[in-house]
């Protein structure tokens, strides 16, 4: 027996952006990291008929995707030495998957931020860019970034102090 084209959609759904987050652990590249991902799900789509088998679909994802990086960076021509992999590979993988799952909650918690204050942040927080020059970029004065970014902090604190302190503390 098989899933079905919905459940899998639900599968992909659920879980793409937080294996996107964790793949990106291993890759330092977004859009190798969204390559591995999908090429993860391609591959369960191939398996279909066996995944009523598997216990935790989550888990299996998670562990896939993890393999996946690794493999990719084990075949890339350039090896890449022991220390420029990300600690991230010595985490157990209940850690990771925690790790990914709290990246996940406080990358949805910021798409929940109102437009203009979601841009600011991003720009002061994702970029490093000063307050001074995102002024200068959006036309606003150096004390609105300020209360953007101060408001857009509040919000995320508010919304999921534990995912907060993990990312801002």
């Amino acid at each position: 027996m098989q899933i079905s084209k919905k459940q899998f959609s639900v599968y992909y759904h659920n879980y793409y952006r937080q294996l996107c987050l964790h793949a990106l652990h291993f890759m330092n590249d977004a859009d190798e990291a969204e390559d591995v991902v999908q090429e993860t799900f391609v591959s369960l789509w191939d398996k279909r008929e066996h995944l009523k088998t598997i216990k935790s679909i989550k888990a299996y994802l998670y562990t896939a995707v993890r393999n996946n990086c690794l493999t990719k960076i084990r075949d890339a021509k350039p090896t890449t030495s022991l220390e420029e992999l990300p600690n991230q590979d010595f985490l157990s993988q209940d850690e990771q998957m925690e790790r990914a799952e709290m990246e996940a909650r406080i990358w949805k918690m910021i798409d929940e931020l109102p437009e203009r204050r979601r841009e600011i942040f991003l720009m002061a927080k994702r970029d490093g860019m000063r307050y001074k020059d995102i002024a200068e970029q959006t036309g606003l004065t150096v004390k609105t970034v300020e209360n953007h970014v101060l408001r857009a902090m509040q919000s995320l604190r508010a919304k999921d102090f534990k995912a907060y302190l993990f990312f801002f503390a």
